[in-house]
């Protein structure tokens, strides 16, 4: 990932995290909770054994088994549609790091790229979610955040 790469990842990922704790409803905001947290797995577990795409990388595995845990949550219990999206790209991650382990022979770069990728493609989705919130309610004035039979729908 070249420089121009690396400040538009950070870019977008400050834009909908943070748009998403500032104006988000509940379900974004815990969805850019979800997403720091992976990103604090990961700096913690890296911190200790580093990346060098070889074999599977415990940081991203667990960094990525949080988001599909997560997103997956807020799939079932809220009444968005980003969460459906962001859980199936986390599907997406977890599957390179299958490749990795079942030694497919995919190489390091490619590896790194479909652990890496589908992350963009979670920080855009709750971009989305959060700027569809905010359009349902000024339009409507109301944008409920859960499932009429989620434990959440009434708090």
């Amino acid at each position: 990932m070249d420089l121009t790469q690396r400040i538009a990842y950070f870019l977008i990922l400050i834009l909908s995290v943070g748009l998403a704790l500032w104006k988000g409803g509940a379900p974004e905001r815990a969805g850019a909770l979800v997403f720091i947290l992976m990103a604090v797995i990961q700096a913690l577990v890296m911190a200790f054994i580093p990346s060098h795409f070889v074999r599977v990388d415990p940081d991203a595995l667990v960094a990525d088994l949080t988001g599909f845990l997560g997103f997956g949550y807020l799939a079932l219990e809220a009444r968005r549609f980003w969460p459906l999206w962001a859980t199936s790209l986390q599907v997406l991650c977890l599957s390179a790091h299958f490749a990795r382990w079942a030694d497919i022979g995919i190489y390091p770069m490619v590896y790194a790229v479909m652990r890496g990728a589908p992350t963009f493609g979670v920080a855009i989705a709750i971009l989305i979610g959060t700027l569809l919130h905010m359009y349902r309610l000024r339009r409507r004035g109301s944008d409920p955040s859960w499932q009429s039979w989620s434990r959440h729908a009434a708090g």
